[in-house]
């Protein structure tokens, strides 16, 4: 991919935009943060980003603009553009009405509908992180299946991190994370702080990085703060991720 995405050396230019058009309210579709070299230039290509489970957009900001930047000198003529999606159920796409249920195919639907509401062309390349992962993954099997019609496109690129394309073996690393959907359940809706949240967690065992990154999942409301997504709902996208099996028609390359 270090060969395609090419942009002009500019990063004094780029553009973090919070795209949420008041004039298409009317179709709810997930939030996404969109990075340019040339703002002021029409874009000739896309690159998606997916995040992981708990995370959000904001995880690939850095990446993005190092990545625009470091690319820039190689082809004046092109305009990459990455667009970072904030999934279902995470980041400001839990403020959105999404049809359940909360799964892969409509976690990978929701980019479909995204490309469409905003009259995109399809994206060129589809980068995705552990459950980001298998819903780029979902996102290329529907397509190579038709299942969005003739006119959906395969990416020309599909980058899967840290995740696989068949069941999760529940015996390994998935189960901290069962453990700490469990530890969240139990919790009351709604904490005086940040501060105590993390402070509670890392008292019940959880190492501090990973409580700070729990700690991200919360919003101010009034006087407390309480969780930026429904628990339940996430729980159904973690379990969707851990079984379900995604053979895209797509050459792999290693």
């Amino acid at each position: 991919m270090a060969a395609s995405l090419r942009c002009r050396n500019s990063s004094s230019l780029l553009l973090t935009r919070f795209l949420n058009s008041a004039s298409r309210r009317w179709l709810q579709t997930v939030a996404y943060e969109e990075l340019r070299a040339h703002p002021d230039k029409p874009y000739t290509s896309t690159a998606v980003f997916i995040h992981g489970f708990l995370g959000s957009s904001r995880n690939w900001r850095s990446f993005s603009r190092n990545l625009l930047a470091s690319l820039s000198n190689s082809s004046p003529s092109s305009n990459w553009r990455t667009v970072m999606l904030d999934m279902r159920n995470h980041g400001k796409s839990t403020e959105r009405e999404l049809n359940p249920p909360h799964n892969m195919e409509n976690a990978a639907k929701d980019l479909v509908d995204l490309v469409k509401a905003e009259g995109w062309s399809w994206p060129e390349v589809v980068i995705g992180h552990s459950m980001g992962g298998k819903v780029a993954l979902q996102f290329a099997e529907s397509c190579s299946r038709g299942d969005y019609g003739h006119s959906a496109l395969l990416p020309k690129q599909l980058w899967v991190l840290d995740s696989v394309p068949g069941e999760v073996n529940q015996e390994n690393s998935n189960d901290e994370v069962r453990n700490v959907l469990a530890t969240l359940q139990s919790l009351p809706s709604q904490f005086s702080s940040r501060k105590w949240l993390v402070g509670h967690l890392m008292g019940l065992g959880y190492p501090k990085a990973l409580s700070d990154w729990i700690g991200t999942n919360l919003k101010k409301v009034g006087d407390h703060e309480t969780w930026i997504f429904d628990i339940q709902n996430a729980k159904e996208m973690f379990d969707s991720y851990c079984t379900k099996v995604t053979i895209p028609n797509v050459t792999i390359l290693q």
